[in-house]
Order: structure tokens, then sequence, then C-alpha cells
């Protein structure tokens, strides 16, 4: 199994979302994580990670990069 590895964090779960659809659309399995940590415990937890595989890591924070521009 392929480790995963932060790709983005984010404080709002809809932002998390739209995003990991985003990915998901270019064809970038990926998953969320700490959502529920975070309702809790902001800023204990560092926010609502999205993580991608190692191998994906590269394509998704160019689509990333992309989308920021």
């Amino acid at each position: 199994m392929e480790r995963l590895v932060t790709v983005g964090r984010y404080s709002n779960p809809a932002e998390a979302r739209i995003v990991q659809g985003l990915l998901n659309s270019r064809g970038i399995e990926c998953c969320i994580l700490d959502e529920l940590s975070a309702a809790y415990t902001p800023l204990a937890v560092g926010g609502i990670r999205l993580a991608v595989r190692q191998g994906d890591l590269e394509r998704a924070t160019k689509i990333l990069s992309e989308k920021k521009a």
C-alpha cells in the first residue's frame, strides 16, 4: 500500500470537499483526514487535511497550483 501524504490543509470542510472533487475529476484519488477532529479542536489538529498517494503528489500539487493562478 502506497503511503498517503498531505497535499493541502483547510479550515472549511466545504472547501476541502471541493478540492477533493477537483482532484478526483482529474483521476487522483484522495481522502479527507481530521475533519471531525478539526470540528472539535481546530487549533490542536492543524485543520482538515487532504491526502493523496505519494506517487500522485507531484501531479496533485501542479493541479492545485494551477487552481490558485
